[in-house]
């Protein structure tokens, strides 16, 4: 009972968390329910909020890789809530006999550990990320991979720079809803070509390829 009860209030919380991020993102960056929201829209985003990752994961290349790293980014922070809120539980019911005071001493275990025990949990958890992410890698090797040096494209361009940080399949900031800082792009003129720069992150990140298209100012390395 414990356990399904966790899993309910882990699931609650994940609905509450989306609807929340949407609603108070930046307008540029919000989804369109959240340009007029409604109670019952609200509702529907809440119960969904699992299917976000494997919609924008569908433009992938190959899409059963979008479809693994979804399923991962939906399922390890799952079951990570999922444990802390059934510990909360555990310690509650083993120190009250009552129900009320069992709810009430989850609900303050929950707020007091909740913004320590957490983020710490996710670090630990990184390298078991990793170690799941890296057959995906070897398995599902991204079309774009293929032939690259006859692409046209940033990497083939004597402008480009490397950026782990931009270029990441699964967490790059290529995938960010917001243009990030020049610094970070991938380009060593990312101030003069701007404008291709501001299109690209302009488009929804689910349709975008890892770099702009139809850059005017690539030029290609020796």
């Amino acid at each position: 009972m414990e356990l399904v009860l966790s899993v309910l209030l882990a699931y609650i919380v994940y609905g509450i968390s989306q609807v929340t991020d949407d609603l108070l993102g930046r307008a540029i960056d919000r989804p369109m329910w959240a340009m007029r929201p409604t109670l019952g829209k609200a509702l529907f985003v809440a119960a969904t909020w699992f299917t976000r990752p494997f919609l924008e994961s569908c433009p992938t290349n190959p899409v059963v890789r979008g479809i693994a790293a979804s399923l991962l980014s939906v399922t390890l922070p799952m079951v990570v809530l999922t444990g802390f809120i059934w510990c909360c539980i555990a310690a509650a019911n083993y120190v009250f006999d009552s129900t009320f005071l069992r709810v009430a001493a989850t609900a303050v275990l929950m707020l007091i550990l909740a913004p320590f025990v957490l983020p710490l949990i996710t670090i630990l958890m990184l390298p078991l990320t990793l170690l799941i992410l890296w057959p995906l890698d070897l398995l599902f090797p991204l079309r774009e991979n293929i032939d690259t040096q006859t692409l046209t494209w940033c990497r083939t361009c004597k402008h480009h720079r490397k950026s782990k940080e931009y270029e990441d399949i699964f967490s790059g900031l290529w995938r960010s809803k917001s243009m990030p800082r020049s610094d970070k792009l991938p380009c060593n003129i990312a101030l003069e070509t701007s404008d291709v720069w501001k299109r690209y992150f302009s488009s929804e990140p689910k349709s975008r390829s890892l770099f702009p298209k139809d850059c005017p100012s690539y030029g290609k390395r020796a």
